[in-house]
């Protein structure tokens, strides 16, 4: 109802979980019985799958294509495409007919790219971006994807989840392990480069300086864009956060730490073992190996061992999967009840996806829980509130209960986590099925007598960029030297060597002649 009354377009920040698919599939199916095309757009192949398969189910009459990962279907051969944000942004598939259509970008948050935002075709005037939550280090959300797709039409967060049924509420145990005196060393001189980089930044006239969230995007901000001393500060302090990170990624007490979580690892009802790099993933398994049934999923893994893999944690021939951060993202994962976060997340946005892969709604008697290993006394420290991450905040204020255990106390953890959820489960509230309304986008303010604004979005300040830097597009190349040009021909398109003004073949639709060659004569 709310992506209605903002003219059939904005983004809805929902947490996983919480059903966003199920609106768009809702929109889509609306928007074919009106006769328009239907674009969805995805980040991933998996995804794509994905899709696919609840599109057919949703709309077993309609014909659903797909584009990308050897797929070659076309607009004009089905109802619903569904492509990948690189074949969206190459291959430019436009609505079928003047009438128009729908675009659905999922998990619209990483459209910002200089490369995949082109995929955000203009050509569509209903538009609807699905993302848990809207954040990016650049500025690419006011820039390019609020501007699309209007604002954020529709919020749903994890306290409203948890209080709506939908979601379940958390367990929380943060357990510390020490650092080596290597890794104690090589933190400490990385956290000199750090302080030292900190000190620089933080007298540029218009950074902030708290909360961190907001002081880190402007250190992107500069980074990506002042090519000046501002901009080499920042390089230099996000170099040294990341090296610090790894260090605690890696700390090999968090390793040793694993072994003994078997026995919960064991007793839950699917595990999810969260890490930011395959290395440290492969640490968790060699440790964990030994003692229970865990696989890991990389970027790597092949799509039919991934399904296999998910399949056997689903029917409980694996205790655990290991993920770094492949599982952060859209990815169809089983439901899990037991969380185990080795390596902290680099953002609140990954987090938050973390979270939701627990999160689920769970039945009566499972309770959900999360344990988050972190390294003492440094920037992972939930007793610290300096550089802290957003996602500490989030996770106590949602928990049922959170607590800090000390190596020496992980009998007090294994009680503590010992947790089967609330004795009386609240039921969400169904509320009927919707149905639109015939009309046009034009007509929804008449529809609801009064349009709705969109939330508001709040963004950090950003400092000014005193030395931009120098970006230079790369053009098109013909077969020649001279860059290319997509041009009008009539109602039709076509490529045009900018050098001798030779023109492919018209086509009906851009995304054709994107596809064409330009046989020109500038060289000889």
């Amino acid at each position: 109802m709310a992506w209605h009354r903002c003219g059939r377009r904005g983004v809805i920040e929902a947490v996983t979980g919480s059903g966003k698919t199920d609106v768009a599939l809702t929109a889509i199916d609306d928007a074919v019985h009106r006769g328009l095309f239907a674009l969805v757009i995805v980040p991933s192949r998996v995804l794509m799958e994905q899709w696919f398969e609840r599109l057919g189910r949703w709309m077993p009459d309609a014909e659903i294509g797909r584009l990308g990962d050897g797929y070659r279907d076309r607009p004009i051969d089905c109802d619903v495409l569904i492509t990948t944000r690189h074949s969206a942004a190459s291959r430019v598939p436009l609505p079928t007919s003047d009438r128009g259509g729908i675009l659905v970008a999922d998990e619209c948050h990483g459209f910002g790219g200089s490369v995949l935002r082109k995929s955000l075709l203009p050509e569509y005037q209903e538009r609807l971006g699905l993302t848990a939550t809207l954040e990016r280090s650049d500025d690419a959300v006011e820039t390019i994807l609020l501007p699309y797709f209007g604002g954020i039409c529709y919020r749903y967060d994890f306290a409203s989840a948890i209080a709506d049924g939908v979601c379940a509420q958390p367990r929380v145990g943060f357990m510390a392990v020490p650092l080596t005196r290597e890794e104690r060393t090589e933190y400490d001189a990385t956290e000199g480069r750090i302080v030292a980089a900190r000190r620089q930044l933080k007298q540029i006239k218009g950074i902030p300086h708290e909360p961190f969230g907001d002081f880190l995007a402007a250190v992107h901000h500069l980074a990506a864009n002042d090519a000046g001393p501002d901009g080499r500060a920042a390089n230099e302090y996000l170099n040294a956060f990341s090296s610090r990170r790894e260090i605690v990624a890696t700390s090999s007490a968090k390793y040793e730490a694993l072994g003994k979580f078997a026995e919960a690892i064991r007793s839950a009802d699917g595990a999810l073992l969260f890490t930011e790099t395959v290395r440290a993933a492969n640490h968790a398994i060699v440790r964990l190996d030994p003692v229970i049934n865990i696989e890991i999923i990389t970027g790597d893994t092949g799509r039919s061992d991934r399904s296999a893999i998910l399949e056997q944690l689903r029917d409980g021939t694996l205790d655990a999967v290991a993920a770094p951060r492949v599982l952060d993202e859209g990815v169809d994962v089983p439901n899990a009840n037991l969380g185990l976060v080795v390596s902290a997340s680099r953002t609140r946005r990954q987090m938050i996806q973390r979270m939701g892969r627990i999160l689920r709604r769970k039945p009566l008697g499972s309770g959900a829980r999360f344990v988050i290993i972190f390294a003492a006394d440094t920037l992972e420290d939930p007793r610290f509130s300096e550089d802290r991450d957003g996602f500490l905040e989030e996770i106590e204020e949602i928990a049922e209960s959170s607590r800090i255990f000390k190596p020496s106390e992980f009998d007090h953890l294994a009680t503590f986590l010992d947790y089967s959820g609330p004795e009386v489960l609240t039921q969400p509230e169904t509320v009927g099925s919707f149905e639109p309304p015939d009309l046009a986008p034009e007509e929804i303010t008449e529809w609801t007598a009064e349009a709705q604004p969109y939330l508001e979005m709040i963004s950090p300040e950003l400092p000014e960029i005193t030395k931009p830097k120098q970006v230079r597009e790369k053009p098109r190349l013909s077969t020649g030297e001279h860059p290319v040009a997509l041009i009008a021909v009539g109602s039709q398109w076509a490529l045009r060597c900018t050098g001798c003004e030779a023109t492919s073949e018209p086509r009906t639709y851009k995304w054709q002649a994107m596809d064409d060659k330009v046989e020109c004569t500038c060289v000889r």
